[in-house]
């Protein structure tokens, strides 16, 4: 009996559960317009002064759509309007007349971490807006994400 209670007393060690490691963030621009929602196949990101403008580009010549988004350097979130100082863009084809620039919405940056390394630097966050274009019709891009390197 005692024999029982002894082994009945000792345990089996537990192997530690490895934590997960979370998957990569995914990086390029993604959103919605018109209900579609649009992965963009080429993104990038330039400093330009005091700010950044990230791209996310689908398709060459006339069949050209993407969004430009003008932000500072800093994460936080930005208000969006026809006199600010962020912008962003919806380019709804390779014609001019189809820029869309932004009279209300926000750019919430989410990361921002400059690196004197070409490449390592990154910029990420979320977007919303309206836009309209030189003959007043508007566009709604909406789920917007953005997680550049450059």
């Amino acid at each position: 009996m005692l024999a029982l209670v002894s082994l009945a007393a000792c345990s089996k060690k537990s192997e530690d559960t490895p934590t997960p490691t979370p998957p990569a963030a995914t990086t390029g621009v993604t959103y919605t317009v018109d209900g579609a929602a649009v992965t963009a196949t080429t993104s990038g990101a330039t400093v330009v002064g005091n700010q950044i403008i990230v791209s996310g580009v689908s398709g060459t010549g006339t069949a050209n759509k993407g969004v430009l988004l003008t932000l500072p350097k800093a994460t936080g979130t930005y208000t969006l309007s026809a006199t600010s100082n962020e912008d962003a863009t919806y380019l709804a084809s390779g014609n001019t007349s189809d820029f869309y620039e932004s009279t209300s919405g926000s750019i919430v940056v989410t990361t921002y971490a400059a690196s004197t390394t070409t490449g390592a630097s990154n910029i990420a966050g979320t977007f919303t807006f309206t836009g309209k274009n030189s003959a007043n019709a508007t566009k709604t891009v909406t789920n917007g994400t953005f997680n550049v390197k450059y």
